[in-house]
């Protein structure tokens, strides 16, 4: 896995001097095409395969085109992790009006965590700003559907537009593709369920809430609801621009370290669980979650 990363980071570099030399005359495009034969000659030399490379929970990948990237899953809703590890999942969704000392505070702390993004409607479309900010904090990016509608009722065009446009959105940007996604409030009907599974993606919520988008909450009273619900493989939900979100896990968070956990990512927290992507791209990609 070491020689792994550090192809992928060569990689990466490669990729990011290539686009840094795109456009701007004759001598850029040369340089971009120098760089562009460079990289595929790697690939080739290490027999990196074109889907990309499955590593840490997630697919590594430079495609523009993810539909099919994914290998299917069980239709399964996803409320908790592995009971059996003392971690919790901080979870933190939508990104409107986004709250950055949440950011700032979970990077000074070291915290891992996964955010739920909507794709469109002015988070992701227009703030890839703020996905580089998540991810270069320790945050793995996953979909929230691109218009936050209800998925209950929808037919299978519209789900699937929701599901891929916004994983092309945010892949485009990260590179990686998290194998997750959380519809609007939960809600999903067994098609929805389906087809989803049918893509590559488990459907995640959530077992505590800091209830961060009740009418008028207080600190104490969400601080307290946060902490009652904590206990191995939670999956906490909290949101981006949600009521005294930052203050609630500036006290929560200290107290659930106090009582020996973890406060990290979905991906940490679902290790050892059939929820977890692993294995190689293609047919042999993630055996136990086919089951």
């Amino acid at each position: 896995m070491v020689v792994t990363a550090a192809i992928v980071l060569v990689l990466l570099g490669v990729a990011a001097l290539a686009w840094g030399c795109r456009g701007g005359g004759n001598s850029a495009q040369a340089n971009y095409n120098l760089f562009k034969d460079l990289s595929a000659r790697l690939i080739a030399q290490y027999k990196i395969p074109d889907e990309g490379l499955i590593e840490g929970g997630k697919l590594i990948t430079y495609k523009s085109n993810l539909r099919g990237c994914l290998p299917p899953v069980k239709p399964v809703v996803v409320t908790s992790g592995n009971p059996n590890l003392k971690r919790v999942a901080l979870t933190l969704d939508d990104g409107w009006n986004a709250d950055m000392r949440i950011l700032d505070l979970l990077k000074a702390w070291k915290i891992k965590f996964t955010t739920f993004l909507i794709g469109g409607r002015g988070v992701v479309d227009t703030h890839p700003e703020l996905v580089r900010a998540i991810k270069a904090g320790g945050g793995e990016v996953c979909s929230h559907t691109w218009d936050h509608y209800v998925m209950r009722g929808k037919d299978e065009a519209t789900v699937m537009m929701e599901i891929w446009q916004t994983q092309n959105e945010i892949t485009g940007i990260t590179h990686q593709v998290y194998p997750y996604i959380r519809f609007s409030g939960g809600a999903y009907d067994q098609p929805a369920l389906d087809w989803t599974a049918r893509e590559g993606f488990w459907v995640v919520n959530w077992s505590v809430t800091d209830n961060d988008t009740a009418a008028n909450p207080t600190v104490d009273s969400q601080v307290n609801t946060l902490l009652a619900g904590i206990k191995p493989g939670a999956i906490i939900l909290c949101h981006w621009g949600g009521h005294n979100t930052y203050e609630v896990l500036a006290r929560a968070i200290p107290e659930i370290q106090k009582r020996g956990y973890e406060v990290t990512s979905l991906t940490r927290v679902l290790e050892g669980t059939p929820y977890y992507l692993k294995g190689s791209t293609g047919k042999g990609a993630n055996k136990s979650g086919t089951q």
